[in-house]
């Protein structure tokens, strides 16, 4: 059974521009497409867009920033937390050297706010959870739920993650440290220190950090990531960019199989046709498109000749 892939449906943080924003919504979870295949939408909080963020209080494209942090209810409230995004966890510490991961974070606040707001909105971290790597021998990936308040929710909150009213207590969220995307071109902006993107479930910088390709992963065994190459051709191949111009050739829920040069992430069972190899630049070659016949805007050749050895992924319609 092929990977169920969402890149330009479900993924919003990569979805085409002129894509219709109702296409975004994910699929309700069903057993075809899992939660962290298909997904959410994209982060945001009462329509604003929180998926990247500065944890020095810079504002986002959207004027989102965050304004303060306080740690869980308690005597570490009188320490002064500063957050920040170690190896795709998020990590608070105190000048006093406590340190703060994973389900010590539960009922922690990120306040954020609109710039030339004085209301901040109030982010709890609800959840934590690790969960396996799509990448054979990579560590569990930490998920968070993050919820804000809404007085029209079921529960009076919503996932950062979702419009889903049901879903607001959902393990939704990965973080990415030191990294952005571009959601036009599909590109990676790299070097950023101080920024986070919040991965939502099913996007396709969530599937990146899921295959062990995220900028902080032990991508080689010796505590190095993936190159920024490896990690764009990853990316051109999730939202599958043929042409590398940022244009997705694929919708919500359409099967793939792939496997990368490292040989660490390969989709189990039976692979069918080649789809494509892939590298920085797109597709090197184009056998079989993942919809058919779609009106390609570049000229590709076919896969002859073309192998693992050329580029970081090959992707393959699924097998029977």
């Amino acid at each position: 059974m092929g990977a169920c892939l969402a890149a330009g449906g479900c993924d919003e943080e990569m979805a085409d521009a002129e894509q219709d924003e109702d296409v975004a919504l994910r699929d309700g979870g069903s057993t075809t497409c899992p939660v962290w295949r298909c997904g959410f939408n994209s982060a945001e909080v009462n329509g604003r867009a929180i998926r990247e963020l500065n944890l020095d209080g810079l504002a986002n494209a959207d004027g989102m920033r965050i304004v303060g942090f306080v740690a869980p209810l308690g005597l570490l409230q009188l320490q002064q937390f500063k957050l920040g995004v170690e190896k795709g966890e998020l990590v608070a510490r105190s000048p006093l050297g406590t340190t703060l991961r994973g389900n010590q974070l539960i009922g922690a606040t990120i306040l954020v706010a609109q710039t030339g707001s004085l209301l901040p909105h109030v982010i709890t971290i609800l959840g934590h959870q690790k969960i396996d790597s799509w990448a054979e021998g990579a560590p569990q990936v930490s998920t968070y739920t993050l919820v804000y308040p809404d007085v029209n929710a079921l529960l009076g909150m919503r996932n950062v993650c979702t419009g889903d009213l049901l879903d607001a207590v959902t393990s939704a969220v990965t973080v990415i440290g030191g990294e952005t995307y571009d959601l036009e071109t599909k590109t990676i902006q790299p070097d950023r220190p101080r920024w986070m993107t919040l991965a939502c479930a099913g996007s396709a910088a969530a599937k990146l950090q899921l295959m062990n390709y995220g900028p902080q992963s032990n991508f080689d065994g010796a505590g190095h990531p993936a190159s920024l190459a490896q990690r764009q051709a990853t990316l051109r191949m999730i939202t599958a960019d043929y042409c590398g111009t940022g244009h997705s050739y694929t919708e919500n829920a359409t099967a793939l199989s792939w496997e990368n040069a490292g040989g660490t992430v390969v989709t189990p069972g039976e692979m069918g046709a080649v789809e494509a190899v892939w590298s920085a630049n797109g597709a090197l070659c184009l056998e079989t498109p993942r919809l058919g016949d779609p009106d390609v805007a570049c000229d590709l050749p076919a896969c002859d000749g073309f192998s693992l050895e050329e580029g970081e992924w090959v992707t393959y319609v699924p097998g029977a």
